[in-house]
């Protein structure tokens, strides 16, 4: 029998693949200030664009993260709890 073949993907789209596993603490970080200033937050949604400062502290969070994890790939900091 021939397996079942879905059909392709539009043109310059790839297909959806199903996720298993977690993100990187840098991919959470920004995930958590994303979803906030575009899904939960309506002064970040206002027209004049305003970060409330929630979002303020979620970006700076995640600057802080991408930095945490930068100096670990640079071999300039130990691992977090360690």
């Amino acid at each position: 029998m021939d397996e079942r073949k879905d059909p392709a993907p539009a043109a310059g789209r790839r297909p959806t693949v199903a996720v298993a596993g977690r993100l990187s603490p840098v991919q959470e970080a920004w995930q958590r200030y994303v979803h906030h200033s575009l899904h939960q937050c309506v002064v970040c949604r206002s027209a004049d664009g305003s970060p409330c400062d929630t979002a303020e502290g979620l970006y700076r969070a995640y600057q802080e993260t991408a930095a945490d994890a930068a100096d670990q790939l640079a071999g300039r900091a130990s691992p977090q709890g360690q």
